[in-house]
């Protein structure tokens, strides 16, 4: 008795983060409000935020899953504004005030203030153009992926 084997070509489609550079004066709380009141997204915050071992601050990370749908989408700071106390560092300064060191995530992107990121196309088409009807937000585009270096500071699980 024979068998006979059959192969089956499947081409799977890789899924890509889509990423979008928001360049703005207002928080991330704002921000993941203004979404879930315009479009009916449900950003919420997460319990634990995002934290670079280079640098050590912690960045504001806000999440939308959606199961149905295989979304999940993820809306982060890129900058923390990192203090020291100076008498804590022995400076001999004349004015006691803190030393500020503002450090970024992503950092060959240092000036954008947040970043969104899904793997759902149409999902970022539709945040582009929502976030663009506002006139809050001072800059909004689509980040190539090729362009970031440090991708690995991307993965959040």
């Amino acid at each position: 008795m024979s068998r006979k084997v059959y192969h089956l070509k499947i081409e799977e489609e890789l899924l890509k983060d889509e990423i979008i550079a928001i360049h703005t004066s207002l928080e991330a709380h704002q921000i993941a409000f203004y979404l879930n009141q315009t479009m009916a997204a449900k950003f919420i915050r997460t319990k634990k935020d995002l934290f670079n071992k280079k640098v050590n601050p912690t960045f504001i990370h806000f999440e939308w899953q959606n199961e149905a749908y295989d979304l999940n989408c993820s809306l982060f700071s890129n900058k923390n504004l990192n203090e020291k106390d100076q008498q804590s560092l022995n400076s001999t300064s004349l004015f006691d005030m803190p030393l500020r060191n503002e450090v970024s995530l992503i950092s060959n992107f240092k000036k954008v203030d947040f970043f969104i990121k899904s793997t759902d196309r149409s999902t970022i088409e539709s945040i582009i153009t929502q976030l663009k009807n506002w006139s809050n937000i001072s800059l909004i585009y689509q980040v190539p992926l090729d362009k970031i270096r440090t991708q690995l500071n991307l993965i959040f699980n």
